[in-house]
């Protein structure tokens, strides 16, 4: 999985992370708050991005993608894409005379809310077909729970939260 050196620092941030910061609101959700609305369902896993940017931008600082030839990387939104964007752009910046280049489209979504990953999935792979390299969707949850269906062109990272490690 880890064959991308961009794919090898996800997994280094999301192993970093720190539990008390990434499940601030919990890690999971109840069925009932499952099939809420599309506005509401992905606010649990808001904690689970904000630490994994925080471990990624450490990392940055310690210009980890530069070491593993990524160039300089950052995170922004794309201007040209549609409405609604996954959870984070990654972007290299243009050297020697390029320009910026896309580079991969991050979801992070709990396993327990299968709407938002069937959604998510859906989202990474119009985003891959937009020129991202590549698309990861970061799935939170238990080594029990039921993987969704593979989506061509879209990188699966399972995050087990009672190992809190990434596994398989």
């Amino acid at each position: 999985m880890t064959d991308h050196p961009f794919l090898s620092l996800v997994v280094e941030a999301l192993n970093l992370m720190h539990p008390r910061f990434a499940a601030a609101h919990g890690r999971e959700y109840p069925p009932a708050e499952a099939d809420e609305p599309p506005a509401a369902r992905k606010a649990r896993e808001r904690s689970f991005v904000m630490e994994f940017y925080s471990e990624f931008r450490r990392m940055w600082d310690r210009a980890a993608p530069v070491q593993r030839g990524l160039g300089h990387v950052l995170v922004q939104g794309d201007p040209d894409a549609p409405a609604r964007q996954p959870d984070l752009l990654f972007w290299q910046l243009g050297e020697r005379g390029q320009g910026d280049r896309r580079l991969a489209a991050v979801s992070l979504v709990f396993r327990s809310n299968p709407a938002a990953v069937a959604a998510d999935l859906k989202l990474l792979a119009r985003f891959r077909d937009l020129g991202y390299s590549l698309a990861v969707c970061v799935l939170i949850g238990k080594a029990t729970d039921p993987d969704p269906e593979p989506t061509p062109g879209v990188t699966p990272v399972r995050f087990d939260v009672e190992k809190w490690q990434v596994v398989g």
